[in-house]
């Protein structure tokens, strides 16, 4: 329809909900790198992240009844994306209590260090987002990795701007001190 790219969340949510599908089409364009975004902060593989991101929009059309269009829609997608992130998380723990076979051993010993290097850089990366609050690690992501700014990111995690540029500081500071102390063990390792 004219004038869709216009129309608001809440307005195209109503559509949704009268089994309108180019509505929906349109909320999926409008959020699929959002929802990205806020399932990034969760887990790392990019076609998991996609599988995430997918598993969010079909569990957001089944609960598109229960919305209530009075509300933001973006904190109520948000929540939906963090939920089933959080499940998939949840399933990954389950599976990973599998030991390596003694063949995946092998193959990582025969790496060269630079590779372990790297492997080692990502690893304490990862582990410090991980350690971020959920708030924190999502605001990050959203503002620093998909360049939004503060007022979508905001709008998005139904929050203020100024409490995601809060975030987005915070986590700065985090992360420079969790990987400067990941340098200083490389430097003393290497030299």
């Amino acid at each position: 329809m004219q004038g869709d790219e216009d129309a608001t969340d809440e307005v195209l949510a109503r559509r949704v909900q009268a089994g309108d599908r180019i509505a929906l089409e349109r909320l999926v364009r409008r959020y699929v790198r959002p929802v990205q975004a806020v399932v990034a902060s969760f887990v790392s593989e990019p076609a998991e992240i996609e599988d995430v991101a997918q598993d969010t929009f079909i569990r957001a059309l089944r609960a598109i009844d229960g919305y209530d269009p009075a509300r933001p829609f973006a904190p109520w997608l948000y929540q939906i994306a963090r939920n089933v992130a959080r499940n998939r998380i949840d399933a990954e723990a389950v599976r990973r209590t599998e030991s390596l076979s003694s063949r995946d051993l092998a193959a990582r010993e025969a790496q060269p260090d630079r590779l372990a290097e790297d492997a080692e850089f990502r690893a304490q990366l990862a582990r410090a987002l991980g350690a971020l609050p959920e708030q924190r690690r999502t605001a990050f992501r959203l503002v620093d990795v998909e360049e939004m700014g503060a007022a979508e990111a905001g709008r998005i995690m139904g929050i203020t701007p100024g409490t995601v540029r809060s975030h987005v500081h915070h986590a700065r500071r985090h992360l420079r001190s969790a990987l400067a102390a990941h340098a200083d063990v490389t430097e003393e390792a290497g030299g």
